[in-house]
């Protein structure tokens, strides 16, 4: 019988403790917590639902004339995004009697968000083609996918997000919840919001 093969499947070299690194650099996200929100442009193609503040485009010094709260959502949270999404439709006319205007900012598009959601909604949704916002504000990289953290996300989308920006494009309140784990708590969003209106006046 042959003996060519017969040690084919040993290696001839001991193998290393530690394989070289590629060379990749994994860059995490970092959610903006205080300071000054970044600058951001609307354009009027990106409204997914228009209450009245994206008719002509908006930029975020137009949307702030009083403290605006801004939602980041994505429908590729499941059954989180939804409870997210009823949570916003009832606080939004809470937030509204507290002074505050909301904007829902979409990773998906109008036809995607209209599939998934199609209850009628008060206020002002917008997509964020290429996640610009959400880069913006530091809770998307594509070197740093949710689906590599949390379980069940199959998509590349931002984590979600909630801030209170002010006039003077301060942010007052800011909620990461990186990992699905927590629920938004309309206390301390409304409390962000009054406190805000309490100063201002």
């Amino acid at each position: 019988m042959s003996t060519l093969y017969r040690y084919a499947d040993y290696l001839q070299q001991p193998v290393p403790e530690n394989f070289p690194k590629t060379g990749y650099h994994k860059e995490c996200i970092s959610p903006v917590m205080s300071g000054i929100f970044p600058e951001f442009f609307l354009e009027p193609g990106q409204a997914i639902h228009d209450a009245g503040l994206l008719t002509q485009g908006a930029s975020i010094h137009t949307l702030t004339a009083q403290p605006l709260v801004v939602i980041f959502y994505s429908i590729h949270w499941n059954g989180y995004a939804d409870d997210l999404l009823e949570q916003v439709a009832a606080l939004h006319p809470v937030i509204e009697a507290a002074g505050a205007k909301l904007l829902l900012v979409s990773s998906e598009n109008r036809k995607q968000f209209e599939a998934v959601n199609q209850q009628p909604l008060s206020f002002d949704v917008v997509y964020d083609e290429g996640f610009q916002l959400a880069k913006k504000a530091g809770i998307y990289r594509k070197s740093d996918p949710i689906w590599g953290f949390v379980a069940g996300v199959n998509e590349d989308v931002p984590v979600p997000a909630v801030y209170v920006i002010t006039p003077d494009l301060s942010i007052k309140y800011a909620f990461i919840d990186k990992y699905l784990e927590h629920p938004l708590q309309p206390a301390d969003l409304l409390a962000a919001i009054e406190s805000r209106i309490a100063i201002s006046a």
